[in-house]
């Protein structure tokens, strides 16, 4: 069982992108100007920034590769920290990182009312949470290194010299069945960014620790807002905890806690 911690924030948090996400049934006047307008017009006094994005996708079938898309509206705040993409077939709040999970229901819930009164969604396909989490650490550049900032039981025999030699890449990917959902983590050491970086943004470069915690429940049911925020405070609250096992101590001391509660 994952132990109780206190909650903390951090001055050098290694989160780069959090996602919620909520699927539905197809909205099929999604391309009617008149059926967006005033879901567009209820989110504009915080996401005033309007764009239309193409989402192309790749299938290999015995027809041979076929290619298809999904167009988006994205609906970002001024400084483009949050972002609300809404498509035919689903709602998703982004946010590059985030001061607290209180801030980011409170969002979540606000574009989830605006959908279900503008929209008329009264269906749920599906509900996640995802974080997405980079460390680096000047003294992070082999998976022997990262053994001693993480907790070693996370990388397991790949962070031993049990085959000799260095490991240049790894990424392991785990789900956990729960009773509320699926709790999906992948892991690994990479080089370079695993998130597209926003505009005007510098790159960070070299090698980093990947920690992607993706939570969701693929159980098609009644979209019931009370209950949604419910999930996600819930999700939220078992992936900061996986969190906090992962790191080490001098990790824990370098990201700076404060706040503690």
């Amino acid at each position: 069982m994952l132990p109780e911690v206190d909650r903390v924030l951090f001055k050098n948090a290694p989160l780069r992108l959090v996602v919620g996400q909520v699927r539905f049934p197809l909205l099929l006047r999604f391309n009617e100007g008149p059926y967006i307008a005033p879901f567009q017009d209820a989110l504009a006094s915080e996401y005033p920034v309007v764009a239309r994005e193409q989402q192309v996708s790749f299938q290999v079938s015995p027809k041979g590769l076929q290619t298809g898309g999904e167009t988006l509206l994205r609906f970002s705040s001024r400084d483009g920290h949050w972002a609300v993409v809404l498509g035919e077939g689903a709602l998703t709040l982004e946010v590059r990182g985030y001061s607290s999970i209180d801030e980011f229901v409170a969002r979540f819930e606000f574009v989830l009312k605006t959908t279900c009164e503008k929209l008329q969604v009264r269906e749920r396909a599906r509900l996640g949470l995802r974080y997405i989490n980079e460390f680096r650490h000047d003294r992070g550049r082999t998976l022997t290194d990262w053994s001693k900032l993480l907790n070693p039981e996370l990388l397991g025999f790949a962070a031993t010299d049990l085959l000799g030699g260095t490991v240049e890449h790894m990424v392991q990917e785990v789900q956990f069945g729960r009773p509320d959902g699926v709790l999906a983590v992948r892991h690994g050491l990479l080089t370079g960014t695993a998130v597209e970086p926003a505009p005007n943004t510098m790159v960070a470069g070299g090698r980093f620790y990947l920690l992607d915690m993706d939570y969701f429940d693929a159980r098609q049911d009644a979209l019931d807002i009370a209950g949604t925020i419910k999930a996600l405070r819930s999700y939220n609250d078992v992936m900061y905890r996986f969190f906090r096992w992962c790191l080490g101590s001098d990790l824990f001391k370098q990201l700076e806690p404060f706040n503690a509660r």
